[in-house]
């Protein structure tokens, strides 16, 4: 109950309801953007910045590779393993991670904490379609998700891509804290 309170009053809602059945409460005009991991095979050949890797030392890859994977957080090599940038440094792992150090997987969501807890489900109807899924679990944050923004992993390569502009939007969303 405390945190449905909380909830309710940090979310200035145009209209806000709690559903009955699950407990969740919904509002309207949430900020939905998604996020995925670029995979450098599906970029040219053509390596031409050299990074500092953490545990790797010193790799070339594609200069556009590596803003999209600043930008995203991960991305698949051509060697297999995954590039992350955080905390000012390139890093590797044999997964892209969410912001505790887990395995992302498709259907993770970015959160503000201040807003959704950690381990909440979000329903947002209408992504069906795009994903196959319409639950989403609160389990990883980023620096530019504030508010009523939630940032949702939709996968690997151009497809993934392609994904997060079909997701992106204005959405009415439905938060079940655990």
């Amino acid at each position: 109950m405390k945190t449905l309170f909380l909830l309710i009053r940090l979310i200035p809602a145009i209209s806000l309801s709690a559903c009955a059945t699950t407990g969740a409460v919904c509002s309207d005009g949430w900020k939905v953007t998604g996020y995925y991991s670029p995979v450098e095979a599906e970029y040219p050949d053509l390596k031409n910045q050299t990074v500092i890797v953490t545990k790797e030392g010193v790799v070339r890859f594609n200069r556009q590779f590596l803003r999209d994977v600043k930008m995203e957080g991960w991305g698949r090599t051509r060697f297999g393993w995954y590039l992350g940038f955080y905390s000012n440094q390139w890093h590797k792992s044999q997964n892209p991670l969410d912001a505790r150090g887990n395995p992302l997987q498709i259907g993770a969501i970015a959160v503000d904490r201040k807003i959704v807890k950690q381990g909440s489900v979000l329903n947002i109807s209408g992504l069906e379609p795009v994903l196959g899924i319409s639950s989403f679990i609160a389990t990883d944050t980023g620096g530019a998700i504030k508010q009523k923004h939630v940032d949702i992993y939709t996968g690997e390569g151009k497809q993934a891509q392609k994904h997060t502009w079909a997701v992106s939007g204005q959405q009415r969303v439905c938060v079940a804290s655990l």
